[in-house]
């Protein structure tokens, strides 16, 4: 108290004149209309600037979060978006089936997309592998396909509780049947270990005549991908004298150098149609 009172003695012109200045100056806005609005401006903007740097170093850390949310979302309207390809048909007995591609199942929530992370991946090997941050707990299993935002990215290989690993198009040891997209025609798409951009389409008749720019698409051959998912464009044609079949290689369409989430395709039917034999 005493060091208070002290430096309020030695002060005391400093201070008052900071308190009429106050005074002064309050009574100046209240009764002048132009200056008060030049008041609220400057102490907007200055508030504003402050609130505007507070969140900006808030949304830096939190982009994680956010990324992770953006990617359930698009998960999600994946789904929708599945849904609308179904056609309900009534039957006699009152309910609902739902009509796909010629399949009749009870339920139009055939596939579930769930979002998980990249957290390694790799390009300059022959056995490529990526590592993703969900496993079985959130609905990744073994033989799962996997897409992104841009076409088909592989197949789920190996999962524990939190974590999975791919085989994606760019591993040696990678198959699937595709097709070029209006036609019947379809081969097998495999990776030669080279190119990290091109896959190669192989055993497809040389009767037909596909062109540059083509696009290639998953067959619907299999549970794991449904008929459509883009896997990229044809790049070239070549022919091989004295064979029946031509060969493409076909431009990706996703860029494994960039990838950041992915969308395990979960098929709700898969179980049921492998029970009967049939070979993804």
């Amino acid at each position: 108290m005493y060091n208070l009172i002290k430096f309020i003695l030695k002060y005391h012109f400093t201070i008052l004149f900071i308190l009429i200045e106050i005074v002064a100056i309050s009574i100046l806005f209240q009764h002048n209309k132009y200056q008060k609005v030049k008041f609220i401006n400057a102490a907007n903007f200055l508030t504003g600037s402050v609130y505007q740097a507070q969140s900006t170093v808030t949304d830096y850390f939190e982009l994680r979060a956010i990324n992770q949310h953006l990617a359930t979302e698009n998960a999600r309207l994946q789904g929708m978006a599945e849904e609308l390809n179904y056609i309900e048909v009534p039957t006699l007995y009152n309910d609902t089936v739902y009509v796909n591609d010629s399949l009749v199942i009870d339920t139009a929530r055939q596939l579930h997309f769930h979002a998980a992370k990249v957290i390694s991946n790799s390009l300059s090997k022959p056995f490529n592998t990526i590592f993703i941050d969900k496993g079985t707990k959130h609905h990744f299993y073994e033989d799962m396909g996997v897409i992104n935002a841009e076409g088909v990215v592989g197949i789920v290989r190996s999962v524990s509780d939190n974590y999975a690993t791919i085989t994606p198009i760019l591993n040696r040891n990678f198959n699937m049947n595709a097709k070029i997209k209006g036609s019947g025609y379809f081969g097998n798409l495999s990776w030669d270990g080279q190119d990290p951009n091109y896959a190669q389409l192989t055993d497809i008749p040389n009767h037909i005549s596909p062109l540059q720019g083509d696009t290639i698409i998953s067959s619907g051959y299999s549970q794991i991908f449904k008929e459509g998912h883009i896997i990229g464009y044809i790049h070239q044609v070549i022919k091989v004298p004295g064979k029946s079949f031509i060969n493409l290689d076909v431009k990706l369409a996703v860029d494994f150098g960039n990838l950041n989430y992915v969308y395990g395709i979960e098929n709700k039917i898969k179980e049921s149609i492998d029970s009967l034999g049939f070979e993804n």
